[in-house]
């Protein structure tokens, strides 16, 4: 469990970063590519992306890949969270010797992989391999995020404006502990899922919050370059459900999907899974996904009924539906 620690300055410092950063998505697409993801959208990504790639980004995705470990994770000098691709860029160039080596260190410490050549020759910070990272990084930013950056963009504006809604409506507490699902407040810590039990100060300096479409684990956190706390949360919905910029223009299935925004509809009325299945027109495996997903966002209700289970739409979802409804 991750405890962040909240004072009365940092409370009053809670905020969300502009939008997403070029590095920090693209580090998380290749953690997709790497590890893969528990998320059926994210794996239709991954498979699509990477039948899609060139021989020139595939070479440059791979080579990145060679620096993050099996589950997915890379040394944090990669993604600097700017919001210029430009600038993320030259940070990157700017890693001095101590933080890289000691970076690369930290990271395959306990996984008993040795590091490859390269690798070691970034670790010794010689600058013919740190000329090609920051090719390769460029590369597999343009080859993986350019052509879904509108939507990432569409989905991250969503995810903010849903959660400034919860803010406004139920207050900031509630707004937080709804980051993810299994988070709640103890005290004035917040607690939130992670496979390693850590306290963490914020001191004053404040929180920073950026939900990404492409991350579905645990939340990760960092420090942003403005002092504060960043933590990077998966956005209510993942990337390939975001319906492209010429698409639909309704704000609810913007942020939903399409399909989890009709399921929303449909239980104003109470459905059972195979009702909502048979309505929605898909599996009754894929309509308790949705279901649980709605669940786990707060706007859905489930109760069992002997054999069956019923979904019904929770006053959050209805408040949801009102603010949508033309």
């Amino acid at each position: 469990m991750l405890r962040l620690r909240f004072t009365v300055e940092d409370l009053l410092r809670v905020r969300f970063a502009p939008g997403p950063a070029p590095l920090v998505e693209t580090g998380l697409a290749l953690s997709v590519l790497r590890a893969g993801s528990p998320d059926p959208p994210l794996t239709r990504w991954r498979r699509t992306t990477a039948a899609g790639l060139s021989a020139r980004a595939g070479a440059a995705a791979g080579r990145m890949l060679e620096l993050l470990r099996p589950d997915g994770l890379g040394p944090t000098f990669l993604d600097p969270p700017l919001p210029d691709v430009g600038e993320a860029l030259e940070r990157v160039a700017a890693t001095d010797r101590d933080q890289a080596a000691a970076e690369l260190r930290r990271l395959w410490d306990g996984y008993g992989r040795p590091a490859g050549a390269w690798t070691a020759a970034l670790e010794r910070h010689e600058a013919r391999a740190w000329r090609e990272l920051t090719a390769v990084l460029a590369e597999s930013h343009r080859a993986l995020l350019r052509p879904w950056w509108p939507r990432l963009r569409e989905g991250y504006a969503a995810d903010v404006a849903w959660r400034g809604t919860v803010q406004q409506e139920r207050g900031l507490r509630e707004m937080l502990a709804g980051l993810v699902p299994g988070a709640d407040w103890a005290g004035a810590d917040l607690r939130l899922p992670s496979p390693r039990s850590t306290t963490v100060h914020l001191g004053g300096q404040g929180l920073t919050l950026m939900p990404s479409l492409l991350w579905r684990g645990a939340p990760l956190r960092t420090r942003h370059p403005d002092g504060s706390l960043l933590l990077v949360y998966g956005a209510l919905t993942p990337l390939p459900l975001v319906p492209a910029p010429d698409g639909p223009a309704d704000p609810l299935s913007a942020l939903l999907g399409t399909t989890r925004a009709q399921a929303l509809h449909l239980l104003t009325d109470p459905h059972t899974t195979t009702g909502l299945a048979r309505t929605l027109g898909v599996s009754a495996g894929s309509a308790s996904t949705h279901a649980k997903t709605l669940r786990a966002a707060g706007l859905v209700a489930t109760v069992r009924e002997g054999k069956q289970v019923r979904h019904s739409c929770t006053p959050l979802g209805r408040l949801l539906l009102a603010g949508t409804t033309p």
